[in-house]
């Protein structure tokens, strides 16, 4: 196997193995305390986080993105980079904690002031992580960075448990979630130790501003959509629906977190690399966009059909009613396949302009649709997702399509086989259901068998439409196999030759 194919084969592992035990952490967490807290308690960290997250998004500024994807990166332009986005969490962080109390009023519920100035201060944390975990996603050093981030997670983990048994209750989230940004901030900072980044420099800001500038406004307007629900679900009708909304969505979202967010990562470096050596996007796209499809639909159509048992088993009973709302969102998000590769395309093409006229165009339409439907409930705005989704789809595939030039028909033969795929996952599952029905008290060895069921056949899929998710699934397990050996052979190396190898 070639030296790049193998680097890049190992940074898809790497980034894998980080975004899986992260969701399976993540998993633990969310099970956990949605049986040890109270809907409305953890609304508050809903929320509160939602709040918060649309100033990390101004925080960052498009910092990571700039340092990866900059062709002639240079010492100022990174110390530039921190020192822009350490000045910009400092206004939001206090803009934050200034505002927290008139939030609380707003909402009717006090609770949110402590919890939105706890978080405020993960916002400078994360300033200090932004510029050195760039720099590892630039040199493709995915092994560190999981390493990194599954600590960070896992020290959350411990501290939401240790606090919730003290006492601290609706704090025990964003408590968490501050452990987690000053731990990651310090090990980043800690494993490279070029303490030179943290200078402060004005050198280059025009052009760092200039970039930021469109990346962050395109992921403000984004987060401040996917936020919305849950902001107005919390104002108009109460925390504890706007908790049952999210708790949904982070079960709808498993897909993206666990097939895009393992990918997505090594995409834009990979990506830029391509756009930087003259290479056609188009393969790229295409080829990327059936491999998402013949994971990502499969498992969505498995979620809708077993909604109510997968809420019951992960969530607890207290959480039942967010079921029928898993169930229309799996199935609107079946159209947003194409998303996760918007913004490293249009990026690696030096189209970041294009990232932001497709949020324009499209998130204000759908935001006015999400605000029509918030009053009449969950899942108004969750069939809402039916209209809203393709909107937001076709205008950035059209753009794509406009700087990698691309027929429409191209992309249906990308996802033919991943339709035929999801077609056999779904076998299985709609048997159990049809027998057994769908109720949340469905049989464990049931659930079990539906659950194997479905991957069992998904592979039979992938063998019968020879997708190519197979050859390289295989290629995968392949390089596993050799890296396995080579471990294995290193201690029978003399000490020559193992010098010889370090040097």
């Amino acid at each position: 196997m070639p030296s790049a194919d193998r680097d890049v084969r190992l940074s898809y592992i790497f980034s894998g193995i980080d975004k899986y035990v992260s969701l399976l952490l993540t998993l633990a967490l969310t099970a956990i305390v949605a049986r040890l807290l109270r809907p409305d308690e953890i609304g508050v960290f809903v929320v509160s986080y939602g709040i918060v997250m649309l100033g990390e998004t101004v925080r960052d500024f498009g910092a990571s993105a700039y340092i990866v994807q900059e062709k002639d990166l240079s010492a100022h332009d990174i110390k530039t980079t921190f020192t822009v986005v350490f000045g910009v969490s400092l206004l939001i962080a206090g803009g934050l904690g200034l505002a927290a109390v008139w939030i609380g009023h707003l909402y009717s519920d006090p609770r949110l002031a402590p919890a939105i100035q706890i978080a405020a201060i993960g916002i400078v944390a994360g300033a200090f992580a932004a510029p050195p975990m760039a720099l590892l996603r630039r040199e493709m050093r995915f092994k560190t960075l999981a390493i990194i981030n599954v600590a960070g997670l896992g020290i959350n983990l411990i501290g939401t448990l240790v606090l919730i048994a003290c006492g601290w209750r609706y704090l025990c989230l964003p408590m968490g979630a501050l452990m987690q940004s000053v731990f990651v901030a310090a090990a980043a900072i800690l494993w490279r130790r070029e303490f030179w980044i943290f200078r402060p420099s004005l050198v280059h800001w025009r052009r760092i501003i200039g970039f930021g500038g469109y990346a962050s406004a395109t992921t403000l307007l984004n987060n401040l959509y996917n936020q919305l629900p849950q902001l107005l679900l919390g104002q108009l009708i109460g925390l504890d629906k706007a908790a049952l909304f999210s708790r949904a969505t982070t079960l709808c979202q498993l897909p993206d977190r666990a097939i895009v967010g393992a990918f997505q990562p090594v995409l834009l470096p990979i990506l830029a690399i391509e756009a930087r050596t003259g290479k056609s996007l188009k393969a790229s796209y295409l080829y990327g966009l059936s491999l998402l499809s013949s994971v990502q639909w499969p498992i969505l159509i498995c979620l809708a059909i077993l909604a109510e048992p997968i809420v019951r088993v992960v969530l607890g009973p207290q959480w039942d009613q967010a079921a029928p709302i898993l169930r229309i969102m799996a199935l609107a998000w079946l159209v947003m396949t194409p998303a996760p590769l918007t913004y490293p395309v249009l990026v690696a093409a030096g189209r970041v302009r294009d990232t932001l006229t497709a949020s324009f165009v499209s998130l204000p339409v759908s935001a006015g649709i999400v605000a029509l439907a918030a009053p009449h409930g969950m899942q108004a705005i969750a069939a809402s997702m039916f209209l809203t989704l393709p909107i937001q789809v076709g205008v950035a595939v059209y753009l794509i399509r406009r700087q990698i030039g691309f027929a429409w028909s191209d992309l249906v033969r990308a996802t033919a086989k991943s339709a035929v795929i999801c077609l056999f996952a779904a076998t299985i599952p709609v048997g159990c259901v049809a027998v057994f029905g769908a109720r949340p008290d469905l049989p464990m060895p049931v659930l079990a068998l539906a659950s194997l069921g479905a991957a069992i056949f998904w592979l039979a899929g992938l063998a019968v439409t020879r997708h190519p998710l197979l050859a390289e699934l295989r290629s995968t397990a392949g390089l596993m196999r050799r890296i396995a050996r080579e471990r294995r052979a290193a201690p029978a190396l003399a000490p020559a030759d193992t010098a010889e190898l370090v040097g």
